[in-house]
């Protein structure tokens, strides 16, 4: 475990983060910052990946590698709450603590012998689900490591307790956009032209009639938000032919969620090559489910109680969304919470800011995973 001086230096990173906040792709001075601070307090190897930081920890070329993951992004905020806060992002979701205490391993594993080596990955992107991908897009060494590591501070839940889940830990979502494009024609003779709305609306309210097609009575999450029915003007003399419906899908699995899209695209061709209208989907911010690996859950769950730490194990997958899911669709992993107190802010909320005095529960957890 790290010294009260390296703990206070990894609290006064985390503050340095914090003071630096950056949107999702533009974390210019946050790797700056991080990559000074590893390179002034560790001996680690560290790489710029191009976007994102890579610190190495290595003991031999016949051992087994373990990786841990931080984000490091920031929320974005506009109009009120940007000319509030002073910038145009700010940390309301607590991933300056998360590079800060992945920082705190590289300071644990300094001048140790753990008997395997050791990944750091420092992740850009995180909130627009781009992060991840990338780099299992176009990290070839990812599929060399034996398990993956990452967890989130999570308020509602008692502070301090390690929160876990087999399977499912939080779930797939992603934005779904469906435009309509029709003809206009004169209000007095809507016939000559063909309106979007009627399908538009249809495809709406029968959403759930497709959800509970493909769920079956199985008890998994599926859900839709409605966001926006965008259709028409206020020129009543046209009728309209033209309008976009956007909704939020949110489920237990994301084979579920494109099974839901692939239901409504099936309804949305039928009704416009009926009505001689066309049609267009667009996805945005797409997350898979988060979904631990069952090795993973069992050996941390072990390693977790033997370190004396505080395990609660959760009912419900989180509703949320974390694009750590696209690693776990390639290598076998463990995505886990901090309970930050149950009268905590919520996270993206104007009050939330992470919470120094978990970095030492964070750390043991970290280090009971070495």
């Amino acid at each position: 475990m790290l010294t009260p001086s390296q703990i206070e230096a990894i609290t006064g990173l985390r503050i340095q983060l914090h003071a630096c906040p950056e949107r999702s792709g533009q974390e210019v001075q946050t790797l700056q910052t991080i990559r000074r601070f590893l390179a002034e307090n560790t001996t680690l190897a560290v790489e710029d990946m191009g976007g994102w930081l890579l610190a190495t920890h290595w003991e031999g070329d016949d051992l087994p590698t373990l990786g841990f993951r931080a984000d490091m992004d920031a929320i974005p905020v506009e109009g009120t709450a940007c000319a509030r806060h002073g910038a145009d992002a700010r940390h309301g979701c607590g991933h300056d603590g998360h590079s800060a205490i992945l920082c705190g391993l590289g300071l644990m594993l300094e001048g140790r012998r753990v008997g395997k080596n050791v990944r750091l990955i420092f992740q850009a992107a995180e909130e627009t689900g781009e992060g991840a991908r990338h780099i299992c897009e176009t990290w070839p060494e990812l599929a060399s490591l034996s398990r993956l590591y990452a967890l989130h501070n999570i308020p509602g839940f008692p502070k301090g307790a390690v929160l876990m889940r087999r399977g499912c830990f939080a779930c797939a979502s992603c934005g779904l956009v469906v435009r309509i494009q029709g003809r206009p024609a004169h209000a007095a003779y809507p016939g000559d032209g063909a309106n979007p709305i009627e399908l538009l609306s249809r495809l709406a309210l029968e959403t759930p009639d497709m959800i509970r097609d493909i769920l079956g009575g199985d008890g998994r999450l599926l859900m839709r938000t409605l966001i926006g029915l965008i259709a028409g003007g206020e020129n009543f003399g046209l009728s309209a032919s033209e309008g976009r419906l956007n909704q939020t899908l949110r489920g237990h699995r994301k084979a579920d969620i494109d099974a839901l899209i692939a239901a409504i695209r099936a309804r949305a061709e039928a009704g416009c090559a009926k009505a001689g209208m066309t049609y267009a989907f667009e996805l945005r911010d797409v997350f898979p489910d988060t979904t631990n690996d069952d090795g993973a859950f069992d050996d941390a769950l072990e390693r977790f109680g033997r370190a004396g730490l505080n395990v609660v194990q959760l009912a419900e997958p989180m509703r949320w969304s974390e694009d750590f899911g696209w690693y776990l669709k390639r290598v076998p992993g463990l995505y886990f919470g901090i309970g930050a107190g149950e009268d905590w802010p919520g996270l993206h909320t104007d009050g939330f800011h992470f919470d120094d005095t978990l970095i030492p529960t964070a750390l043991r957890a970290l280090e009971a995973l070495l």
